[in-house]
């Protein structure tokens, strides 16, 4: 309620506050338009001024800038010569150690094969005498079995059994069964 009624005060003397403030306005403007062109004027010589102090501060800034490239340069060209330095005594060290590590292999290969051979010689020497004693006993073999065959013996043409006489009565019955003819019946056609 006493909202409502400020709102109802504030309301009814709006316009007499608007008609006292009035003549001020049109005051207010002029002093406004007056501190514009001031300004204006004062930006426009204030210009020229900070024109030239950039400008100043730019070529300030390019001659540091240059001189901090120079250093950066100098720095760099400096490091760049102190890297390969070191680049050449890594390696010149990398190839010192790969020869020691060369021939330190090359020693251990070399023993390594030694050790080997040396492990081998009584395999080697027990796989040649079973190889010799093997052969030896194939020979022997060879000469028992296979020679009697390949040289004609006198005393088997002397044993030799007749046409008509068989060892083997198991091949007489084979041989004595059929007819024992091998001619056709003649009323049987021949057939091949």
């Amino acid at each position: 309620m006493l909202r409502a009624l400020f709102r109802a005060v504030r309301r009814a003397e709006r316009p007499a506050f608007r008609a006292v403030f009035r003549p001020f306005r049109a005051v207010f403007r002029a002093a406004l338009l007056d501190a514009r062109l001031l300004f204006r004027a004062a930006f426009l010589d204030a210009r020229p001024l900070f024109r030239a102090a950039l400008l100043e501060a730019r070529l300030l800034f390019r001659a540091a800038l240059l001189d901090a490239r120079l250093l950066f340069r100098a720095a760099l060209l400096e490091a760049r010569l102190l890297f390969r330095a070191a680049l050449l005594d890594a390696r010149l060290l990398f190839r010192a150690a790969l020869l020691v590590a060369r021939l330190l292999l090359r020693a251990a290969f070399l023993e390594a094969r030694l050790l080997l051979r040396a492990a081998r010689r009584p395999f080697l020497a027990v796989l040649r005498a079973e190889r010799l004693s093997v052969r030896a006993d194939f020979r022997a073999d060879l000469r028992a079995n296979l020679l009697p065959l390949l040289l004609p013996d006198d005393s088997l043409s002397d044993e030799s059994p007749k046409s008509n006489e068989r060892e083997d009565p198991g091949l007489d019955e084979l041989l004595s069964e059929g007819s024992g003819s091998i001619q056709p019946e003649p009323d049987q056609p021949i057939s091949i």
